[in-house]
């Protein structure tokens, strides 16, 4: 069976709504949760979203310190479902 890793982002790139990840956390499935908090405390992005086998070729990067970490839009990401994921799973 596959490892989901779970990360969590404190806050996301608000000129575009976007996240970055670094290249070596997306070597397995990746569960992420953004954890921002408004001025009320309510969770902007209460959702949890999974990142699975990205295709990163065309993907937007900035190399950090020596990483890559690529760009996603908040947008474009899947929110994750444990019936969804066991069933990407079985199909792999």
């Amino acid at each position: 069976m596959s490892r989901i890793n779970k990360y969590k982002i404190k806050e996301p790139v608000w000129k575009d709504n976007s996240i970055g990840i670094a290249d070596f956390r997306l070597r397995e499935a990746l569960q992420v949760d953004i954890t921002y908090k408004n001025k009320n405390k309510e969770r902007i992005f209460p959702d949890t979203y999974i990142i699975n086998n990205p295709n990163l070729i065309d993907r937007d990067y900035q190399t950090i310190q020596g990483r890559k970490i690529y760009k996603f839009l908040i947008s474009e990401l899947n929110v994750f479902s444990e019936k969804e994921y066991n069933r990407w799973l079985r199909n792999k």
